[in-house]
């Protein structure tokens, strides 16, 4: 989606959401002067209990109620991340919780948003916990997010998980800039090259064609070949081009869209040599830090892996997750389930998911006691080698791709400039 409809969106979600809060302040006045009346109205004490408890049970009722536009509002990364930071950092002051939402919500600039704390606001106030108002919206906070902050909420230190969530965002969103800065160079240079032979196709070899047919010689082949692939190029470019990105879309709608499409493309992954490793152990380091979080806040094993099992992209994983949560029910252990047999001889079924060293972890921690400490392990181990590992593939990427570009050009104008030796050899 373009920038251009991203804002079209917005801009519809902000009217809408304006729309919604002038029919709120309506009913919801008209609302609160009935519920007056009735209360000055009724003597008997069992009628004003059973009145109490159905205004109650309407409101919560009410309060399951999405409006249209809080299902269209979306929250960044970024606006995530200064929700969480400043609710840990009002919360650890003693400030309490309507007065912490207050703050946030009169420091945001976006209506949106404003909208989204005024309903968990009122939804709090209806009788609800900060968590059963984050679960009302799937769309905005994940469900792991949601059952750390109801873990906390029930254990009582809401400050501490919240401070750590904000930390663990905080170095997922450092991780990804990392990804991403990896991958931009061979990008930009891909699509540079990319653009720079569509040009050379499009504008300077008909010209050239058009001056050897002049001259009348016979072309070596491969200028004739580019020659032949700059007709066709010029001749047949939008059906070219609608080929390709409809190519592209259906690829993408198969691959992503599907699951037969995501488990080929998840295993199209993993025999690359280098990707397919990065993947796994990304996948492993995701796994190990939500494991870690939820178990550390007091979340029941099983529990925490069906939470884990919904938050992991990768359908293989989502499987194995499953399996293990199915297997700790039956009472079996997670070591063994991710093919730990037997950790003295070291006993171990091969295992494509699970490396032996992650079983083993989980072995130590199973012995201990101490799983979200071996979990919070794996997961930096696993950051360093990722991070290692591409920082080698930023080193080596670079030639890589010179030497490419250099190739793709360089043939081109060996192309071009080959019938000029068969003019001077014709000329002598």
């Amino acid at each position: 989606m373009t920038a251009l409809a991203y804002k079209i969106r917005d801009t519809f979600s902000d009217f809408w959401l304006e729309i919604e809060l002038f029919f709120d302040k309506i009913f919801h006045r008209n609302k609160k002067e009935t519920v007056g009346t009735r209360n000055l109205a009724s003597k008997d004490k069992d009628k004003e209990k059973k009145i109490e408890e159905k205004a109650v049970t309407g409101m919560k009722q009410e309060a399951t109620k999405i409006s249209f536009g809080l299902k269209m509002l979306r929250m960044s990364s970024k606006d995530r991340l200064y929700f969480y930071d400043q609710m840990a950092t009002l919360v650890d002051s003693s400030v309490t919780l309507i007065d912490s939402l207050s703050l946030v919500q009169a420091q945001t600039t976006s209506k949106g948003l404003k909208k989204l704390y005024g309903e968990m606001i009122h939804h709090i106030n209806t009788g609800m916990s900060l968590a059963e108002s984050m679960y009302l919206f799937p769309h905005i906070f994940p469900k792991m997010q949601a059952a750390l902050v109801e873990a906390a909420e029930k254990s009582g230190n809401l400050s501490v998980v919240l401070i750590e969530l904000t930390e663990e965002m905080e170095a997922n969103q450092d991780f990804m800039r990392k990804i991403t800065g990896a991958m931009f160079y061979p990008v930009v240079l891909v699509c540079l090259s990319m653009a720079l032979v569509a040009g050379m196709m499009t504008f300077v070899i008909p010209k050239i064609a058009a001056m050897y047919d002049q001259a009348k010689v016979e072309l070596p082949k491969l200028t004739q070949a580019v020659i032949d692939i700059s007709d066709f190029v010029a001749a047949s470019w939008m059906i070219l081009l609608i080929s390709i990105v409809g190519t592209v879309v259906l690829l993408w709608l198969f691959f992503v869209k599907t699951r037969i499409g995501r488990l080929i493309w998840e295993n199209f992954v993993s025999i690359i040599p280098i990707v397919g490793r990065l993947n796994k152990e990304k996948n492993l380091m995701m796994i190990a830090a939500n494991m870690g979080m939820l178990m550390k806040s007091g979340v029941l094993i099983s529990d925490a892996f069906a939470i884990t099992e919904k938050t992991i992209p990768n359908l293989h994983y989502q499987r194995a997750l499953a399996k293990i949560r199915h297997g700790i029910i039956m009472g079996k252990q997670i070591s063994e389930m991710m093919g730990l047999e037997d950790i003295r001889t070291q006993k171990f079924k091969k295992n494509k998911l699970f490396p032996l060293q992650v079983a083993q972890l989980i072995h130590i921690g199973e012995s201990t006691g101490r799983i979200s400490e071996m979990l919070f392990k794996i997961k930096k181990n696993f950051h360093k080698s990722i991070d290692y590992t591409l920082k080698n593939i930023s080193t080596l990427v670079e030639p890589i791709m010179i030497f490419i570009v250099a190739a793709l050009v360089g043939s081109i104008l060996l192309a071009v400039m080959l019938p000029f030796f068969y003019i001077g050899t014709t000329i002598n």
